[in-house]
């Protein structure tokens, strides 16, 4: 940047050192080619320059970017954290329960008596039946199942929604129980495996008109469509039940074809995504 401002002003000082010294020439200088072209040059070489300074302030603004979805992996790394530390806690407190319970059973005093007073088989089934109504007493542990859920909408209108498989980025968050939700990517990842139950809302108004496609492990599982015919604005919604394994991508994008226009989403109507966990 700062050799091409000293650039610039060594051609313009030169080309003008000639009109300052002899005030007689002025006329003819104006009128000379070689004039014309520096003068050309310079304007071009400034573009030049302000086209740098708009490129640097671009790429100022999406170094940020990484760093907000550092963050963001570093809140969901934590989270997963303290999950693992109440299972590791939970796991402990299972074994203390179970070495407890494979423990030898205390027989009575009285029953110790019996061998004396009985024959020993009747003793022995006395025990048994003990033992037997010890075991059945016990109730097996589990343990809680984690909620997941979310909830979250367009905070302007898609302008880019005409695209081929573009993906829609629902990025106002509004509920996101287990963090499973990724607003900068507009992708749900499923914490675990499960029966899950997935709705999405798509708006359009006057000539547009979209495919959308809901995805799970880059597998289409159903489509929606919504045209309003120039007439009106109107919204459409699907739902899904699905079973998602741990790990896998669900989605929302818009299809191979019948794409055009804008999806909105303003205060009069919210294009949204959301999903829960049945079981």
């Amino acid at each position: 940047m700062v050799w091409i401002s000293l650039v610039l002003a060594c051609v313009y000082f030169a080309l003008n050192s000639p009109v300052i010294a002899f005030p007689e020439k002025t006329e003819t200088l104006h009128g000379n080619q070689n004039w014309k072209l520096a003068m050309k040059k310079i304007e071009e070489l400034q573009k030049i320059v302000r086209f740098q300074e708009d490129r640097i302030n671009s790429l100022e603004k999406r170094r940020e970017e990484p760093a907000e979805k550092v963050i963001e992996l570093q809140r969901i790394l934590k989270n997963h954290c303290g999950r693992i530390t109440q299972l590791e806690t939970r796991v402990i407190e299972l074994e203390s329960t179970l070495k407890k319970e494979k423990e030898p059973i205390a027989i009575h005093p009285i029953e110790q008596g019996l061998d004396s007073l009985k024959p020993t088989d009747i003793s022995n089934n006395r025990i048994s039946v003990f033992r037997k109504e010890r075991l059945l007493n016990l109730q097996p542990t589990s343990l809680p199942m984690e909620r997941v859920a979310f909830y979250a909408y367009l905070s302007t209108h898609d302008t880019t929604s005409s695209a081929i498989h573009h993906i829609i980025v629902f990025d106002k968050v509004i509920t996101n129980v287990g963090n499973a939700y990724h607003p900068h990517s507009g992708t749900f990842i499923a914490p675990r495996s499960g029966l899950y139950v997935f709705t999405w809302t798509i708006r359009q108004h006057g000539t547009s008109y979209h495919v959308t496609e809901f995805l799970v492990d880059n597998n289409i599982v159903n489509v929606i469509y919504m045209d309003p015919g120039n007439v009106m604005s109107g919204s459409v919604t699907g739902t899904v039940v699905v079973h998602v394994n741990q790990g896998d991508d669900v989605l929302v994008r818009t299809g191979s074809n019948s794409n055009n226009g804008q999806i909105i989403s303003d205060n009069s109507g919210r294009s949204a995504f959301a999903g829960w966990n049945l079981m």
